[in-house]
């Protein structure tokens, strides 16, 4: 057979249309942080990074983490979305559309979980314990009132028309993973009385309110998706049936997608990865020597394992697969030939993968020649620790 007009090609890399996005084929790189910033600028090496991914066929590329304000970061030298640094992400765009693709960028804040001591008490929907800011002396948020929730809703829509202005094609709402967002519709984290929190219909208005002043401000322009948690993997956290509330509310309001995944940094964050725990190189990059001793010393506890499993996800996503009707993208775990004609039989319009691609961005093209079935990454996990570093790679090819 000759696989360039295999019944998996056809299904797996033909055209998507998502709102005003089409693309050329299903495949989506997830948004990682991939570091490659200096002073919280992107370098060359971002551009590349992007660039490599769409010249190996991903039809679309996700740059994170893109955080609405300063305060926004989880640490100082991340990315933040201002004026300055709009010429430096037109020429992404134009890099990755040069090499054939398109490009998103993640928008995000990252509420309580954050080491920025210079921009003060984080925000979040109620004061909580910050255990990740508690060696850099902020251990504890704050909790927004009326006139932060105006104005971090106005950031987000002022991010979104910036991203838009640089020719991105897309923007990505973070609400998953524990970040601010996130943290509104958790009851784990919203402890509100008031009309931002208690049941789902107060803490998801907060977000998606953010949700509809990006869609008013940069919808026409550009296709707006949402990365949503489908549940926050620990009792007491986001249920699906909560989540797939808000999922018919984004519908509803008009997502150009939703990309379905799930955990919650400051407590699972391999939830949403699995594999190994790279604890050596998180050691190696704490900030101080107390940090560092505490990992070395309790990292096995605080950093919980989750064992790999293909498409370890997909019990969850089959559940919004059959309650909504628009477009979804499988995320969790995808490796191979086989799992990706099981998602789209499955009937997921868009899959996304990160590992795979960090791993080789050739991925897609291989596969698409039948030169391999399967991704070659083995889960170690190292790359997340790179990240940190010099900038995302895999360590495992290395020359």
């Amino acid at each position: 057979m000759n696989l360039t007009t295999s019944p998996f090609i056809e299904k797996a890399f033909r055209p998507v249309t998502t709102g005003l996005l089409t693309l050329k084929n299903r495949f989506i790189k997830s948004a990682t942080y991939e570091g490659f910033l200096k002073d919280g600028i992107p370098t060359e090496g971002l551009i590349e990074h992007h660039a490599a991914i769409a010249r190996g066929g991903a039809a679309l590329t996700t740059v994170s983490y893109g955080a609405v304000a300063p305060e926004g970061r989880t640490f100082r030298h991340q990315m933040y979305i201002h004026d300055g640094i709009v010429p430096v992400l037109s020429r992404l765009a134009e890099a990755v559309h040069d090499a054939g693709g398109r490009v998103s960028m993640q928008l995000t804040h990252c509420g309580f979980f954050s080491k920025n001591r210079s921009d003060g008490r984080p925000l979040a929907p109620s004061r909580l314990f910050n255990a990740y800011g508690l060696l850099s002396g902020i251990p504890f948020s704050r909790a927004m009132d009326e006139q932060d929730l105006e104005r971090t809703a106005e950031l987000f829509a002022r991010a979104a028309e910036k991203v838009v202005e640089a020719g991105f094609d897309a923007v990505e709402l973070h609400m998953g993973h524990g970040y601010l967002l996130s943290q509104f519709l958790s009851p784990a984290t919203n402890k509100r009385k008031d009309a931002w929190g208690g049941y789902i219909e107060g803490r998801a208005r907060f977000p998606l309110e953010v949700f509809r002043r990006v869609k008013e401000r940069a919808g026409k322009r550009a296709a707006v998706l949402v990365k949503l948690n489908m549940s926050d993997g620990f009792r007491g956290g986001l249920t699906v049936e909560d989540s797939l509330y808000v999922a018919r509310r984004l519908e509803e309001l008009g997502a150009d997608a939703l990309v379905l995944s799930g955990g919650f940094t400051s407590k699972t964050p391999f939830y949403m990865m699995r594999g190994e725990v790279p604890l050596k190189g998180m050691i190696r990059n704490g900030e101080n020597p107390a940090e560092k001793a505490t990992m070395a010393l309790f990292g096995p506890l605080i950093v919980k394992k989750y064992p790999f499993t293909p498409l370890f996800f997909l019990e969850q996503a089959l559940y919004f697969r059959r309650h909504l009707t628009m477009p979804l993208a499988y995320l969790g775990g995808v490796e191979s030939r086989d799992d990706i004609t099981h998602l789209i039989d499955a009937g997921f319009d868009l899959i996304a993968l990160a590992r795979p691609f960090i791993h080789d961005p050739q991925f897609l093209l291989k596969l698409q020649k039948g030169e391999i079935d399967k991704s070659g990454c083995d889960r170690c996990n190292e790359c997340v620790v790179e990240m940190e570093r010099g900038g995302v790679r895999c360590t495992k090819n290395e020359p």
